[in-house]
This record gives structure tokens, sequence and C-alpha cells, in this order.
């Protein structure tokens, strides 16, 4: 069986990212949106998926996903999931799922960077987050 995926389950569409991400709209901005569980076809979300498949701009730069539950879209948003922290430029195409449990109704992913140099040059291209009822997107 696939996992469930439409625009209602992409946390964040692989647009580049520069800056830190925490968005408060079901609007897609610079890539990332809150995602309205009462309009997806997933009513228990079990897993988020991340796929990564460009280099960080320096190897000293870090990223932070966090998948984060409300009860509003815009705001009062708790952790209920942390992918491993990205330290280091993949060699390949790299996917990452975690397993988590949502009882709220409206959920994001809050993307930290840090700049290793602070120089403004943070990137990470074609990195993508989603929902699933399943570990994997095959």
């Amino acid at each position: 069986m696939s996992p469930v995926v439409d625009n209602n389950t992409v946390l964040h569409d692989g647009t580049t990212i520069t800056a830190d991400v925490s968005p408060v709209s079901t609007t897609r901005t610079n890539g990332s949106a809150v995602i309205d569980l009462g309009k997806s076809a997933i009513h228990q979300v079990l897993w988020a998926l991340m796929f990564l498949a460009e280099d960080l701009a320096e190897s000293g730069d870090t990223m932070d996903v966090i998948i984060e539950q409300s009860a509003s879209v815009d705001s009062g948003f708790d952790r209920i999931a942390i992918f491993p922290q990205i330290t280091s430029a993949p060699t390949a195409e790299k996917s990452y799922s975690i397993p988590f449990s949502a009882t709220k109704r409206y959920l994001r992913a809050r993307i930290d960077i840090t700049d290793d140099d602070a120089g403004g040059d943070f990137s990470v291209a074609n990195c993508q987050v989603l929902v699933s009822t399943f570990a994997n997107n095959d």
C-alpha cells in the first residue's frame, strides 16, 4: 500500500531554505505551511518524513527540523517530534522518518538553521518534509 501524500500533507516543499522557518498559516510561504489534519486524508498521523538531496552551504552549518502541533493555526505550537540534526552535507540523497502521534488539529515543521560563520550564506535546497501514514515514501 502506498502512503497518502498530497498538498495537504506537505510541511515544506523543497523550496531553498536560507533562514529559520516557522509557518503560522495554511497558505504556503517560502515553501512551508501549517497543515490542517481536518483537510487531509490522514486522520491519525504516524510518521514525519524528510528528504534531503542538497549540501549545506558550509560544513559547520546546522539545521534542526522540529514537528510541532497546535489547536490553533497561528500560535500555541508544541514540539512532538524532532529529526536528527543535519550537521554535514550528505554525499547522496538521504531520507529520514520519525514516528509521532498528533493530538491536535494543526501541524507544522519548524526549521531552525545555524549559519556557522554568521555570513548570511546558509542555504539548503531540495529539502522536503511531509507527513504520512507510512514510514517511507516508496
